[in-house]
């Protein structure tokens, strides 16, 4: 018995998980509309060196930054009220935020997003839960924004 305990005490603890509540795209959308700050949902190609994301090392936990700013690109549409795109293109700040040692893995390429305006740039927020960078989008989030943009039905995911 002795020797269990001994072993139960030296054993590394299982890491905790993060846990995170249902985010799609009506809850970004609805978070950015209710927002103080003005956004603008965007539809098109996101550019940026994925060498810049945050690296976590488990041994390190503790270093991995709450924050990232990469500067990034952004070609495509702006969606505007009833889903009419214009096209659209700026430089972004793509803001990578962790929750201790979990933080998101965003890649270049193909996205649905809301860009936070600021005084000076657009910044296009991800987290470890979601935030406002859905990648790859699907056809059923694009129609799920159009719905949202037109006033359609917008519910949160989590009353689904």
């Amino acid at each position: 018995m002795r020797f269990l305990v001994l072993a139960l005490m030296v054993l590394p603890l299982p890491a905790f998980a993060l846990s995170c509540m249902s985010h799609g795209v009506s809850d970004a959308y609805l978070e950015a509309a209710n927002a103080e700050e003005g956004y603008v949902p965007v539809l098109g190609e996101l550019s940026f060196d994925p060498e810049m994301l945050p690296k976590v090392d488990w041994e390190k936990q503790t270093e991995v930054p709450p924050t990232t700013l990469i500067p990034a690109t952004f070609k495509g549409k702006a969606l505007g009220p009833r889903g009419v795109p214009q096209i659209f293109e700026t430089d972004v700040v793509l803001e990578v935020q962790c929750a201790g040692p979990w933080c998101p893995s965003p890649a270049p390429g193909e996205m649905l997003g809301f860009l936070r305006k600021t005084s000076h740039s657009y910044v296009l927020h991800t987290n470890a839960c979601g935030g406002f960078l859905f990648g790859n989008p699907q056809e059923e989030q694009i129609t799920e924004l159009q719905d949202c943009l037109a006033g359609r039905q917008c519910e949160s995911s989590a009353l689904r």
